[in-house]
């Protein structure tokens, strides 16, 4: 197994899981959404073609996400480490891509984990959320700080607005629901809600199950 990928609607923990992962086991985390916003704030080729979409909470094109992903994963490989994706694939067309990547070998390495979470919770846990303008680490209400532990300031996204985020929902449902159907036969889902260190410890069994090891 190289790559885990982690599943679930926007505001599902994802962010918070892969922070975790990052703390406690030997990972490399790419969040597709950090590196196209890393684009727009580059004023690349790319970060001018998506900036409006991102603002407008919408979803990018798959050739653009597929050519970000295959470069990034695809200079990690060969180091060994374990690649985390959060917020890729987020179509059917997308998961396929990426069994196809590396010449095809990539299939048998993914495991897929889906964070399940109720619509309003997510609502609710978004629109309160709060996000370093410098590293991309994500706070919630619970986390009483003006600044990040990096230093950076602490925004609220555009794309975090309530009707935003019911928009994207929306959207999940339609185009990435799929996804779970995909990986019916690789993936494992678990409860998202609840403290972080309860969503800790179910994620730790499941990937106690991938025979993934915490560091000592």
């Amino acid at each position: 197994m190289k790559i885990l990928i982690l599943l679930g609607a926007p505001g599902a923990g994802k962010g918070t899981v892969a922070q975790y992962l990052a703390e406690n086991y030997d990972v490399r985390h790419f969040s597709t959404g950090n590196l196209l916003r890393n684009e727009v704030k580059k004023e690349s080729d790319i970060g001018l073609r998506v900036k409006d979409i991102l603002g407008s909470g919408g979803l990018v094109g798959d050739d653009i996400v597929n050519e970000i992903v295959s470069k990034n994963i695809g200079e990690v490989l060969s180091t060994g480490s374990l690649i985390i994706l959060d917020g890729y694939p987020r179509t059917r067309n997308q998961a396929i891509e990426l069994d196809r990547m590396m010449s095809g070998s990539l299939k048998d390495e993914i495991r897929v984990l889906e964070l399940a979470v109720d619509n309003e919770v997510v609502v609710q846990r978004i629109s309160q959320r709060r996000v370093c303008a410098s590293c991309g680490k994500t706070y919630g209400p619970q986390d009483k700080i003006e600044v990040c532990s990096c230093g950076g300031e602490l925004i609220k996204r555009k794309d975090d607005e309530e009707a935003v985020v019911r928009s994207r929902l929306e959207k999940y449902e339609e185009e990435t629901r799929p996804v779970s159907d995909y990986y019916a036969d690789r993936l494992v889902k678990v409860s998202g809600e609840g403290k972080p260190e309860e969503v800790a410890q179910r994620v730790d069994k499941t990937l106690a199950k991938f025979e993934i090891k915490k560091r000592r």
